[in-house]
């Protein structure tokens, strides 16, 4: 009984000691253990395939333990470039790696038939066919091609792989023609506003509904509404264009006078003749004691014409040019005015015109109080209804007066400046170089008395 008593006291304690060491060596061991080294990996988008030495250890977002060590990752996805980045992860080290795969892309090309297309994609002109887009992802896509004369098309086309593209479209025409005739020819061919040419016109149109329009000077516009359909001939023939009326105002000087045109007598003038035809007009004025006028005019359709006649007297009359202008002006010993200086030509005047003079002999008188000498007088024949050009009545007439640094002063005409002289002229064809230096003041006398 001892025996046993022992026997199971002794197996009792071999396992409190076996069950001690145990515990000891678990003891031990969580005293010894190293921390774990890992790596999480993600990518933008996610679903990457992770390859690391050739061995595939899943897809994006990833966590995973491995050895401490330098390592070269792949990173592939469909549609999307492959990616390899180098990682290095020292022992117990936790890091976090997060990469952006860029999308893989393909060129394309697009063309038409015929070349010359406008080409819009995405909201953006590219230009005319033909024409390339250098870097699209994968995915479907649609273009506009407008051509003129022929029919918006939408080219369509999707990029699976990294293989340029060719995209070809064949503009299909939508023109038809348009052939218009008008009365008289030669009229101006509006569509929508846009000049097209002048008739007879015959003219390939893109297929629609047009406002029409048709003018020349000197008629009335007139509009119509077309349709042009495609692979068709819509023609307009012999479109009348109404004449637009003329008219035709007549003046005279003096006014008051009897108005023929054609023969045909009208109201004295000043009037105006409406609604007449375009053509060849004469125009006579009558008016006593004045000679009558005559005038041929021209009109154009839709055009005002103004002319104005002046009656010249019965009696005669004396036309007055003086040199120079500015000169006291008597007929027959009585004076008549004054002389206008002509700014196109200073040394002259305008001409002073005398109108209703008798028949016989007349005489003008020129004067002025500083001239040299101070009147000019010419006799002249007045026949009837005749005007005499009196040309060249000329008085020297001081224009100038220097007072010179020694206290003496003079007038004369200054008849040219150089650059450091004066060419001075005292008399009537005396003419000497007075230095600017001797001068103290240049002053310029009045023309007129």
């Amino acid at each position: 009984m001892k025996n046993t008593a022992f026997s199971i006291l002794r197996l009792l304690l071999f396992f409190c000691l076996l069950t001690a060491g145990c515990l000891l060596s678990v003891s031990c061991d969580r005293k010894t253990e190293k921390p774990k080294t890992r790596l999480q990996l993600s990518t933008i988008p996610e679903g990457a395939a992770v390859t690391i030495l050739g061995v595939e250890r899943g897809k994006t977002p990833l966590k995973f333990t491995l050895q401490p060590t330098t390592y070269i990752v792949k990173l592939s996805l469909e549609k999307y470039k492959t990616r390899w980045e180098k990682i290095e992860i020292a022992e117990g080290e936790s890091k976090v790696c997060s990469f952006r795969l860029e999308p893989e892309c393909a060129a394309v090309m697009i063309t038409s038939s015929p070349d010359g297309a406008a080409v819009e994609f995405q909201g953006k002109k590219l230009g005319s066919t033909p024409v390339v887009i250098p870097s699209l992802p994968y995915g479907n896509y649609t273009a506009e091609i407008a051509c003129r004369g022929y029919t918006p098309r939408t080219a369509a086309w999707e990029i699976r792989d990294a293989a340029p593209q060719l995209v070809k479209v064949d503009m299909t025409s939508n023109q038809g023609v348009l052939e218009v005739t008008s009365k008289p020819s030669g009229v101006e061919v509006l569509l929508n506003e846009t000049v097209l040419g002048r008739t007879p016109l015959k003219e390939q149109v893109e297929e629609g509904k047009y406002s029409l329009t048709l003018r020349k000077d000197g008629y009335t516009e007139i509009t119509r509404t077309v349709t042009v359909r495609r692979s068709q001939t819509t023609t307009l023939r012999n479109l009348a264009l109404e004449i637009k009326p003329c008219s035709l105002a007549i003046s005279s000087v003096p006014a008051g006078a009897k108005i023929f045109v054609n023969d045909k007598q009208y109201d004295d003038t000043p009037t105006e003749l409406k609604g007449l035809s375009p053509g060849t007009y004469v125009i006579r004025l009558e008016k006593p004691g004045y000679d009558p006028a005559t005038r041929t005019v021209n009109l154009l359709a839709g055009t005002r014409f103004e002319v104005a006649l002046s009656l010249d007297s019965n009696t005669g009359g004396v036309d007055v040019v003086t040199q120079p202008g500015g000169l006291t002006v008597y007929l027959d010993g009585k004076l008549v005015g004054v002389t206008e200086i002509d700014n196109a030509n200073p040394g002259s005047s305008k001409v002073f015109p005398l109108r209703n003079l008798s028949m016989g002999t007349h005489q003008i008188t020129v004067a002025h109080k500083r001239g040299k000498p101070e009147k000019r007088t010419r006799s002249f024949e007045v026949q009837k209804g005749e005007t005499v050009r009196l040309n060249n009545l000329s008085i020297w007439i001081p224009n100038i007066r220097i007072t010179f640094k020694e206290g003496n002063v003079e007038t004369g005409r200054l008849a040219g400046t150089l650059p450091d002289s004066y060419l001075f002229e005292p008399e009537p064809g005396v003419r000497y170089a007075v230095k600017k230096s001797a001068v103290s003041k240049l002053e310029h006398l009045q023309t007129t008395e």
